[in-house]
């Protein structure tokens, strides 16, 4: 039997505390896997991608087949605070949005760029495209990334979250629901 275990925190630092079984550590720690944040493997991004759109063709009856560099382009300058399930609730809920049978950048509204287009700066505040924005599609976006981003914060530990955005949990779980994001 091999067991496989991962965790968010270093290895090391769950040795270190009293929260973690030091004889469990040795037993688990036999050929560690060490998998770097997936803002630190962009050339993974277009693989993945691809990989997220077939996987989701069906499912979510979108008619793209392929993703344009200009996409690409959108999804590799993101930081993926959430990593790969939110690089794949991403895809997916581009798929939905689409107009076409290729993804363009113009199917991301809701994410966030580093220039400061799209609705949204590297500070989180508003910033008008020439061409204007979809004010609701832009608000969603922005509420589920900053959901994501508390509930990473949190460890997944939803009270927290809540506590972080400033909302009851309640309402964090009617907004997770929303955006169908699982943990």
């Amino acid at each position: 039997v091999r067991i496989i275990a991962a965790t968010n925190t270093p290895s090391d630092e769950l040795r270190g505390g009293d929260d973690f079984r030091e004889d469990l550590y040795y037993r688990l720690h036999v050929v560690p896997v060490i998998l770097p944040p997936l803002r630190d493997r962009i050339t993974d991004i277009p693989i993945l991608v691809e990989h997220f759109v077939r996987k989701l063709h069906a499912r979510t009856r979108s008619e793209v087949g392929s993703v344009d560099e200009s996409a690409l382009h959108r999804l590799v300058e993101y930081s993926w605070p959430g990593n790969v399930r939110e690089l794949e609730n991403v895809v997916e809920r581009a798929l939905v949005l689409a107009d076409g049978p290729v993804l363009t950048a113009d199917d991301l509204p809701f994410l966030p760029s580093v220039d400061g287009v799209d609705g949204v700066n590297a500070q989180g505040m508003g910033v008008l495209p020439a061409d204007g924005v979809d004010l609701n599609r832009a608000i969603d976006g922005v509420e589920e990334r900053l959901i994501r981003q508390a509930l990473d914060r949190a460890s997944g530990v939803k009270a927290e979250a809540a506590r972080l955005l400033g909302i009851k949990t309640s309402a964090l779980y009617y907004k997770l629901e929303k955006y169908g994001i699982q943990l």
